[in-house]
């Protein structure tokens, strides 16, 4: 039983136009797509914080009744105010983004430095990803914001790229899947 099976040409044509379609509007909305993004998780930390103030009235036994309120109103004012200024959920985003980067470059070349040490020939591959995310880390860190529209820009690009290739890929294929099976089957029993 084979686990991977080549798609259908249609299959291949409609995944492919979705991601054309839906990288277009990434390229074209990059800060429309971070909006969106920001107002889902605002108005999802305003209905758990309401759930949270409300969760001590259903469960009366709950010894961390205060927490849970103090909790919830904390997510109802922060997810209402990331609804009043997006552009700060943007900011922490990428400030976020940009630690993870600077952390995982400077392991990255801490480890290079260990292996030029024990003579390793492969070091040089740690610096250079070290390299990359640290100069990422700083320009996210810098330009928080136009960092992240960065990132939804680059992914609207990628799937751009990938919809026209598998587009291309459905163009390309001349036999429908079980003719490719009775092919190969027939090409064995010679």
């Amino acid at each position: 039983m084979e686990i991977i099976q080549l798609p259908s040409r249609s299959a291949l044509a409609w995944r492919g136009l979705a991601n054309v379609l839906l990288g277009t509007l990434l390229l074209m909305w990059p800060q429309a797509t971070t909006y969106v993004v920001i107002l889902i998780f605002a108005i999802n930390l305003i209905l758990v914080g309401l759930f949270s103030v409300l969760e001590p009235l259903f469960d009366r036994n709950n010894p961390h009744a205060i927490a849970t309120i103090g909790l919830g109103i904390f997510g109802v004012t922060f997810g209402t105010y990331l609804i009043i200024k997006p552009e700060f959920a943007a900011g922490l985003i990428g400030v976020l983004i940009a630690f993870w980067a600077l952390l995982f470059g400077i392991f990255d070349i801490a480890i290079s430095i260990r292996a030029m040490k024990a003579k390793e020939s492969f070091s040089w591959v740690f610096l250079i990803a070290g390299m990359v995310s640290v100069l990422f880390g700083l320009y996210m860190l810098f330009s928080p914001v136009i960092g992240i529209l960065t990132i939804v820009w680059l992914f609207g690009l990628y799937v751009v790229v990938v919809g026209i290739l598998l587009l291309l890929t459905s163009l390309l294929m001349k036999l429908p899947k079980t003719q490719l099976r009775n092919k190969k089957n027939g090409s064995r029993k010679k």
